[in-house]
C-alpha cells in the first residue's frame, strides 16, 4: 500500500482538494486514511492570494482534522522565504492580493505602496495573482522595474487558473504583462514547475527524498516538478490532466486518489 511506503505527502489543492467550489471527497477520504496512519501531509499550491494561515483554517473545516498553517506551503511563502534567504529583508512592490502581503510581511519585508512615480528604493516587485488589478498598479511596477532598477520576481508563471466558471487569467498572465512592458526577465519564478517549494518542504520537515510522494492534477506543474526534484508523484485525474485528457510519466496515475489505497 502506498501510505507504507511514504512519510511526506505533497498535496496540490486545485484539482486535488477541491475542484471551483466542490470539495472531492473521494481524494479527502484518503488523506484522511494518510493522516490516521501519522503520514505528514502539507498542502503545496502555487495560489498565493491566501496566506497558509487561511489556508489552514478552510483545509481544517474540509478535513475535519487539525490543520496548522506549517502544513500548508503556497508560492507567497516561498516566494517570502526565498528572499530572505538570498536578500535579507527587502522592500518591495506588490502585484497581488493580501494573502501574498501577509507571507512577505511575517518574513520581514517592508511592502511599498503602488505609487507613480515610485519611492525608490524598490529591491524587488514580486507579482502573484491579482484580481482586483488596475492599470495604474501596473504602472506603478512597470515603473519601479524601470525607474528604481528594481529585481522582477513571480509567484507562479501559471498562465490560467481554474475557477467553477472555467479558466481564467492567472499571475503569468500579469507576469507577461510586466516583461512585455519592461523587456524583463524574472530573476526567478518560485512556483511549480521549479522545485523550490518541494525541496523547502523536505528541508522544513526534515524527510528524505525517497520518503516523499508528490500528488496533483497537472502534468505541467505538479509531476514536472516532482520529475526535476527527483521524487515519486500521483497524477490524480479529478483536475485539470482528466479534463484535458493528458498522460505523463508519474510514478502512478489514479482516477481518485482512493485508488491508492
Amino acid at each position: 500500500m502506498v501510505l507504507d511506503k511514504y512519510k511526506l505527502l505533497l498535496v496540490d489543492l486545485d484539482g486535488v482538494v477541491w475542484r471551483g467550489g466542490k470539495v472531492l471527497e473521494e481524494n479527502m477520504a484518503f488523506l484522511r486514511a494518510a493522516h490516521s496512519k501519522g503520514v505528514r501531509v502539507v498542502f503545496v499550491t502555487n495560489n498565493a492570494t491566501r496566506s497558509r494561515r487561511l489556508y489552514a483554517e478552510r483545509l481544517s473545516s474540509i478535513l475535519g482534522l487539525e490543520v496548522n498553517a506549517d502544513d500548508v506551503l503556497t508560492s507567497g511563502y516561498a516566494t517570502a522565504v526565498w528572499l530572505r534567504e538570498n536578500y535579507g529583508a527587502a522592500r518591495i512592490l506588490v502585484v497581488g492580493e493580501e494573502g501574498l502581503i501577509e507571507e512577505l510581511t511575517r518574513q520581514g519585508h517592508i511592502v511599498v505602496g503602488s505609487m507613480d512615480p515610485p519611492r525608490c528604493p524598490i529591491d524587488f516587485v514580486v507579482v502573484g495573482l491579482d484580481r482586483s488589478v488596475t492599470y495604474a498598479k501596473l504602472t506603478a511596477a512597470h515603473k519601479a522595474i524601470i525607474e528604481c532598477k528594481a529585481g522582477l520576481i513571480a509567484c507562479n508563471a501559471d498562465n490560467t487558473i481554474p475557477t467553477s466558471l472555467g479558466l481564467e487569467p492567472g499571475a503569468g498572465a500579469l507576469l507577461a504583462f510586466l516583461k512585455a512592458s519592461t523587456g524583463t526577465e524574472p530573476l526567478v519564478v518560485i512556483g511549480k514547475p521549479n522545485t523550490y517549494m518541494f525541496e523547502l518542504a523536505l528541508r522544513e520537515k526534515k524527510v528524505t527524498k525517497s520518503e516523499a510522494l508528490v500528488i496533483g492534477d497537472r502534468c505541467d506543474t505538479d509531476v514536472e516538478a516532482a520529475k526535476r526534484a527527483g521524487l515519486d508523484s500521483v497524477l490524480v485525474l479529478t483536475g485539470v490532466a482528466g479534463e484535458r485528457g493528458d498522460k505523463c510519466d508519474a510514478t502512478y496515475i489514479v482516477d481518485n486518489l482512493m485508488e491508492l489505497a
